[in-house]
């Protein structure tokens, strides 16, 4: 839970003065659906179209429960990060309450009265469109607020979703479309019973295959080979792989394009618990993923027991509304002991399956590959069939030389170096580029340069090797080192150096 500091909010930079706001700036709904498999409660002030919620938030949550104990709203405990603006939706006449002076967002069901409130253990997520109005939220509750008795106030309210996935980010609610009128329908039938009559005795075209398209997250603690796998099924190198944890920053899309199929693989930053600014930054990129995916794959490391990350992880994958996979990575590597953890993890929550695969050998990739294919809606490519990543040449050439540091150095300074592509100018035949490697502290540019600069050139010339290879040209590679010191904990320079999260979502 945060700590309440007081709350100011602002509506187009002015200091709104009242203890409690109402707002209806349009025609709000309150809306309710609700997934006994997943435990999880939404709630919506608006009609959803697919692909409209892109951000996310997390705050403290309760539920407000009327004298029999059943559920009549919710209300959220906000601070001054979220402003006016945002609840525009959510302030309204009929549902919709803010109180000024605490903080708190309550939402009643018209006619409901909350006579106490119970505080859930896990936050609320709030889903944000692309002016990063709140649209709506998910609650995790516990089983005992699940049952119908708790749930039947809020059942003239209620939607049901829609059990398909769909290839759009962001959760959909599906509102049940009205039955056709009987006489309209027989008035005309008639004329479509002639055209398809009409149509038979022409010669019709092959039927096309049908295209299932979505988005697959990849998702773990660091160092399970999720890169190692994007790789491989990819057949090339869209992200970096090396054998320290936390390697991956930011999500990278992967895509898979066949004929039947396009797969949007997106792989995210290990979840860990974060000791700066810059690992709080990847975990929050990393879960952002989990809402909007259509099949999760929680990757572990079978040849070691379940660690309570593993157990953590593997909880926030179970609130998620995708289809989930255990996938059991390093099957090639012979387990810690002797023994066999399967079960182990196999407890971790419910899978849909689980499948037993080496990223690094290639073994069961295909299998795996046809399983994800089978839980994708049907639908249109996402991008073009000859895209293979959303990552431009300048993003992963940095990222290759952040690699090769990441395998050459060791002690703290490899985590603690950022990558600037600073010029990329294309002459006849080559490509001359020249990039800032960004470190912490003068110790450790005095590490990465090495004796005589031998280590600097060793780790530009394998980079420059891989950057050749990638563009397929010739290539003259320039680094220097520069010191930032404590970027890691500043958002500026992180924001500099290309971390921003409204960037990344």
């Amino acid at each position: 839970m945060r700590a309440k500091p007081t709350l100011l909010l602002r509506v187009g930079g002015f200091a709104v003065n009242s203890q409690q706001v109402n707002l209806s700036p349009e025609a709000n709904l309150l809306q309710f659906s609700h997934d006994p498999e997943a435990g999880t409660l939404y709630a919506y002030f608006i009609e959803l179209e697919a692909g409209q919620a892109i951000y996310t938030l997390e705050y403290p949550a309760s539920l407000l429960l009327d004298g029999d104990g059943q559920i009549v709203g919710l209300r959220l405990d906000l601070d001054d990060g979220v402003t006016l603006d945002q609840l525009e939706l959510a302030l309204d006449d009929e549902f919709g309450r803010l109180d000024m002076e605490t903080g708190f967002l309550s939402i009643l069901i018209p006619g409901g009265v909350a006579a106490r409130t119970v505080a859930l253990e896990q936050t609320a997520i709030l889903d944000l469109d692309a002016d990063e109005r709140i649209l709506g939220l998910e609650l995790a509750l516990p089983a005992d607020m699940l049952t119908p008795t708790r749930l039947a106030r809020l059942s003239s309210a209620m939607v049901s979703l829609d059990d398909a996935p769909h290839a759009d980010e962001g959760p959909v609610v599906f509102v049940p479309e009205p039955e056709p009128d009987a006489e309209g329908a027989e008035t005309g039938g008639a004329e479509t019973r002639g055209a398809e009559t009409r149509a038979e005795t022409r010669p019709q075209p092959p039927a096309r295959p049908a295209l299932r398209s979505g988005f697959v997250a990849l998702v773990g603690k660091p160092n399970v080979g999720k890169s190692t796998l994007l790789n491989a099924l990819l057949g090339q190198k869209v992200t970096i792989v090396s054998p320290r944890a936390q390697t991956t920053r930011v999500p990278v899309r992967g895509i898979l394009s066949r004929p039947d199929a396009q797969v949007v693989f997106i792989d995210t930053p290990g979840i860990h618990k974060p000791s700066h600014k810059m690992g709080q930054f990847m975990v929050d990129l990393a879960e952002r993923s989990l809402p909007g995916a259509d099949v999760i794959c929680f990757m572990v490391d079978i040849s070691q027991p379940p660690s309570q990350l593993d157990r953590q992880i593997a909880e926030q994958v179970q609130r998620a509304r995708g289809h989930r996979l255990l996938l059991l990575n390093k099957v090639d590597v012979p387990p810690r002991r002797g023994a066999t953890y399967m079960e182990e993890y196999r407890d971790l929550g419910r899978w849909e399956m689980e499948l037993a695969i080496s990223a690094r050998r290639g073994q069961g990739l295909a299998g795996l590959l046809d399983e994800i294919v089978a839980r994708l809606p049907q639908g249109h490519a996402l991008y073009p069939t000859d895209q293979v990543t959303d990552q431009t040449e300048q993003q992963l050439a940095g990222e290759l030389v952040r690699e090769k540091v990441l395998y050459f150095i060791q002690q703290e300074v490899p985590h603690a170096v950022a990558v600037e592509v600073d010029e990329w100018e294309q002459k006849d035949a080559a490509v001359y580029i020249r990039m800032t490697v960004n470190v912490e502290k003068s110790s450790q540019k005095g590490i990465l340069i090495g004796a005589g600069g031998a280590m600097l050139k060793r780790i530009g010339s394998a980079a420059r090797h891989d950057i050749e290879h990638m563009l397929g040209q010739q290539v003259f590679l320039e680094l220097w080192v520069k010191v930032r010191e404590n970027w890691r904990d500043d958002l500026s320079a992180m924001g500099w150096l290309g971390y921003r999260a409204k960037d990344w979502s």
